[in-house]
């Protein structure tokens, strides 16, 4: 940072000028070139801490501490989100924005015990960015200067932060964790009362479980993120850590939104069926999914449900006839990639308000199965299956659809799965596919903590 400090300051003095003359406070931001990172990164800094790579692992963005954080709430939190960010937008001197997002599935009914730290919708701009995109490294500096600030004061106590940033933190023991609740049971319900739902007002609906487990010391997020990133190749990996206290992260193989200028890329993944190590197997699971008429009615429901949304939002919609196969390390998907020219005027936050869910994560149709969803899960799914991803000053940005997921606090994690339910849905095999879903963050927790399997009691 020492031979960026000029740049840094005149930047800073510009915002100190900004916001001095109009009275309100200003985003400073400077960026250099720096050499790559890896998620080795997340091991030191702040204790708020904010990673994003995308499944070629070509992009990776790192965030350490928080600037500037944005937060609403409410049915219309999108596009009260593109207020607040139109203005920190205006508000900022400096290389160019960018912003950690996320969004809750739906409007939070209870966050007394889980997702207080999260909301119903957050973006947060980092202090520290380390970005890679295009094959090079840039770590942007961004500073919140409010009028009357010193500018020379800012820089050092920036500078000091800096260093600090990049000071080893201590080792931590092996945790044990031991399941509390299975969530069989409420699944159960959930289902039966669905099977009712598609009889009469729905097509689709998808459900999800929460396994709960307690924890005897903090799990080293860090390093879980890291076995998940070395575990499942071709899958999206996110850890969100507003807080000490509580972490949302995950290995999702699905993307919601890539938007680059007016280029739109987005995908339908839904109908899966599991892995198998011996490579005929495999290919034979593989291709009865592809003709198994349960899921690609589901796929169906899916690809349409998104097309739709897309015709009114763009000027050129292109998708290929028949799903393909996506396969991660424990399952593998149909898969239908999507591209579209959008119109002009459409920003991200639209967008995403218009997408999310998609009936791989609602069902169809999206408002009755949202709220019947509301109506029959126990539990606050929070953020898990919700738009998480980033953003930067000129509206472009990826978000995922943050499933293969969990919570974690210093005690607790709590992990989920979903399934999509149409008319025709078995109970068991549902349940065999959570199972599944739940693979791929129990092998990560198993390489780095002891997990007891006694004492588990159901819903």
């Amino acid at each position: 940072m020492a031979y960026a400090q000029h740049e840094l300051k005149q930047c800073i003095e510009r915002a100190v000028g900004h916001a001095n003359a109009y009275q309100r406070p200003i985003i400073a931001s400077y960026s250099w070139n720096v050499e790559a990172q890896d998620v080795s990164a997340l091991s030191f800094g702040t204790q708020e801490r904010f990673y994003f790579t995308t499944p070629d692992r070509s992009m990776r963005a790192i965030g350490f501490g928080i600037t500037q954080q944005l937060k609403t709430a409410g049915h219309d939190r999108f596009l009260r989100m593109q207020s607040k960010w139109s203005n920190v937008n205006r508000d900022h001197v400096g290389t160019d924005l960018f912003a950690f997002c996320g969004f809750s599935f739906s409007e939070l009914k209870h966050t007394e015990y889980r997702w207080s730290s999260f909301g119903e919708a957050s973006m947060t701009i980092p202090k520290y960015l380390y970005l890679e995109q295009d094959g090079h490294t840039t770590v942007t500096v961004f500073a919140f200067v409010e009028p009357q600030s010193n500018a020379e004061k800012i820089l050092n106590q920036l500078a000091v932060e800096y260093a600090e940033l990049h000071m080893p933190k201590s080792s931590q023991f092996v945790t044990r964790i031991r399941m509390t609740r299975d969530g069989n049971d409420a699944f159960e319900a959930s289902f039966h009362q669905a099977a009712q739902l598609l009889k009469t007002s729905l097509k689709k609906i998808v459900l999800a479980r929460e396994v709960v487990y307690e924890l005897d010391q903090p799990v080293d997020l860090a390093g879980l993120v890291q076995e998940l990133e070395s575990s499942q190749p071709g899958s999206y990996i996110f850890f969100f850590q507003p807080t000490l206290g509580e972490a949302f992260l995950g290995a999702t193989p699905e993307r919601l939104i890539l938007k680059t200028g007016l280029e739109l890329k987005t995908a339908a993944v839904a109908g899966s069926a599991p892995r198998h190590e011996l490579e005929q197997m495999d290919t034979s699971l593989g291709q009865s999914l592809l003709q198994d008429d349960k899921n690609r009615i589901e796929h169906a429901i899916v690809v349409d449900s998104i097309e739709s949304t897309l015709q009114g939002l763009s000027t050129q919609i292109k998708k290929p006839e028949q799903p393909i196969l996506l396969k991660n390390r424990h399952i593998q998907h149909l898969y239908t990639p999507i591209t579209a020219t959008l119109l002009p005027e459409v920003s991200l936050f639209q967008l995403i308000e218009k997408l999310h869910p998609t009936p791989a994560l609602g069902g169809e149709p999206k408002e009755a199965a949202v709220a019947a969803i509301q109506a029959i899960e126990t539990f606050e799914r929070g953020w898990y299956g919700s738009p998480v991803g980033w953003m930067d000053g000129e509206e472009n940005g990826e978000f995922i659809v943050a499933i293969r997921s969990g919570l974690f606090t210093d005690r607790s994690a709590v992990l989920y799965a979903g399934c999509g339910i149409v008319d025709g849905s078995r109970l068991q095999s549902e349940l065999d596919e959570t199972e599944t879903k739940l693979s791929p963050m129990l092998q990560a927790l198993a390489h780095l903590c002891t997990i007891e399997k006694d004492d588990v009691y159901v819903d």
